[in-house]
């Protein structure tokens, strides 16, 4: 008989293989909004152009033996490259600690992933590429055909028409009221698709995460002077971080430790 596979060995092999994906995630955020391969050229420095080598090319390690600076010239490395790297590398831990190594642990993760891309081309393009939100619809067909999720197709088109659908008209409601758009489209089918896979009440929850930390985030940056009340912010990273909390926030028994404390303390 083998002996048991020590858990934090799986979660070391998890994290390192979420390092790994945050790097390819970092291409995909560079090139696709901007119509480039993400397949080649090899990634090379953005300021003096020569080619990253392998041994520099290792996630987050490399930032840290680099000292965060390219080798061949003084550019700094962006910071965003590491961060994005250790955020995947903890959500499949995290991910991993709640649903276990399952088909579903494999669904979410593959969806956080792409919300993680979404979020950061959003930030900097104001736009979610048609690409991700039609590789999540065709998943969400695949989820329910699968019975991959712990809702019924009935719950999932409840939870997509709406979630697209509260944006949509809160789109419409912000336009009439600032006299200019206040919620992308691209907003609104990003809350579609992710809809069919968290159901109706699980998108209300979601929702509400999105606007808590979308006002967090709005009052820190103007506090610091980041912002004006005149620029906009994207609304895409708000409503992924609202998803992917609600599936870090589930019970073991399947259901939610945020619904449950407000069901307990409302009622």
């Amino acid at each position: 008989m083998n002996p048991p596979i020590n858990p934090a060995l799986i979660y070391l092999a998890l994290f390192i293989i979420g390092l790994i994906i945050g790097s390819f995630l970092n291409v995909i955020i560079y090139r696709l909004p901007n119509d480039l391969s993400i397949v080649k050229p090899r990634s090379h420095c953005p300021s003096c152009k020569e080619p990253i080598q392998m041994k520099d090319n290792i996630p987050l390690l490399s930032f840290i033996l680099l000292h965060g600076k390219c080798r061949y010239c003084p550019e700094k490395i962006n910071l965003r490259y590491p961060f994005v790297e250790t955020l995947a590398g903890i959500l499949s831990v995290l991910l991993y600690s709640i649903y276990g190594f399952s088909l579903l642990f494999i669904l979410l993760l593959s969806l956080t992933y792409m919300l993680i891309a979404i979020t950061f081309i959003d930030f900097d393009h104001y736009i979610i590429p048609n690409e991700f939100v039609l590789i999540f619809l065709g998943l969400a067909v695949v989820a329910h055909g699968l019975n991959l999720i712990p809702i019924n197709w009935k719950d999932g088109l409840m939870g997509a028409f709406g979630f697209g659908g509260a944006l949509f008209l809160l789109g419409i409601l912000g336009n009439w009221i600032f006299k200019k758009e206040a919620m992308g489209f691209g907003d609104v089918k990003l809350g579609f698709v992710l809809g069919a896979f968290l159901g109706i009440e699980w998108s209300v929850l979601t929702l509400f995460l999105s606007f808590i930390t979308a006002a967090f985030f709005s009052i820190v940056l103007l506090v610091l002077n980041k912002i004006s009340r005149e620029n906009p912010i994207p609304f895409g990273p708000f409503i992924s971080a609202g998803a992917i909390i609600t599936w870090l926030s589930q019970t073991p028994g399947g259901g939610n430790y945020i619904l449950n404390w407000y069901y307990t303390t409302m009622f």
